[in-house]
């Protein structure tokens, strides 16, 4: 698993998002690693500063980032809803509703005007 995390204007991390291998692949070959660019800032991560990559959220790249994931939560439902119609199982349901889910939950961080940078990827043990 991979953690996106998100500051606030104070530079804390506030929140993390986990993506599974298969979501972050789908991602960086996307337009989502292409807006913006990552700049290496101080953050407080618990609590004690350490340099990290962050993109800045403000202006034209909240909105491009905005507008990307509304795109692919519109395409994700259209593949879901095809995927779904027919003969389903309770996995083909799970999976399919995973990437939606966490779609919508960057979204919403993403447009909350709380959260200032975030840092698109980062290892998790």
């Amino acid at each position: 698993m991979l953690d996106i995390k998100f500051y606030s204007q104070d530079k804390e991390e506030s929140e993390i998002i986990e993506v599974s291998q298969e979501l972050y692949e789908w991602l960086t070959q996307s337009e989502f690693s292409k807006i913006g660019k990552s700049e290496l800032q101080e953050m407080k991560i618990d609590g004690e500063p350490e340099r990290v990559p962050v993109v800045q959220l403000e202006g034209n790249n909240r909105r491009k980032f905005s507008n990307f994931f509304r795109d692919a939560i519109v395409q994700e439902s259209d593949e879901m809803l095809n995927k779904l119609s027919g003969n389903s199982s309770k996995n083909d349901y799970q999976d399919a509703i995973y990437r939606l889910n966490i779609l919508q939950q960057l979204r919403k961080l993403i447009e909350n005007e709380q959260y200032k940078y975030f840092q698109r990827f980062s290892v998790i043990g």
